[in-house]
């Protein structure tokens, strides 16, 4: 590994009852992407991604998954959101913008149920990249 090592802050978001699926990812494509990344890139995020959930997908492993570990359940979050940043203090500033609050995540109450998010946060320990095998 060289450089300092990021951290890694993740956070699953849920659809609001009544969201479809085509809805909220609508929304999330044409409001939110263009309103936060270039807020994320002012404030020191150096990397984002975004895990979307595939039903289907999710419903077939889950079945695989329940012979080899029938008590591990596939997670139903809608979206995985994965920032990656050399301290916390840009998701400090990002978050206290009024630009993040005001128009990045205005109305995220409408296609999002909160209540249920959840976070993670720490370092990403990569040992196998680009099919190579690294830091073991």
């Amino acid at each position: 590994m060289s450089g300092p090592q990021l951290i890694k802050y993740t956070i699953e978001h849920y659809r609001k009852d009544g969201v479809s699926e085509e809805a909220l990812l609508r929304w999330f494509r044409e409001w939110h992407i263009p309103r936060a990344v270039p807020l994320m890139n002012k404030y020191g995020i150096t990397k984002y991604s975004v895990l979307t959930r595939i039903p289907e997908l999710c419903d077939a492993f889950q079945g695989d998954l329940n012979r080899v570990r029938p008590t591990w359940e596939v997670s139903k979050a809608d979206f995985v959101l994965e920032y990656w940043m050399p301290d916390l203090g840009c998701l400090r500033t990002l978050v206290m913008d009024p630009d993040w609050a005001e128009g990045a995540v205005k109305d995220q109450d409408n296609w999002l149920d909160m209540s249920k998010s959840t976070v993670h946060i720490g370092h990403d320990m990569t040992y196998l990249e680009n099919g190579k095998v690294v830091n073991a």
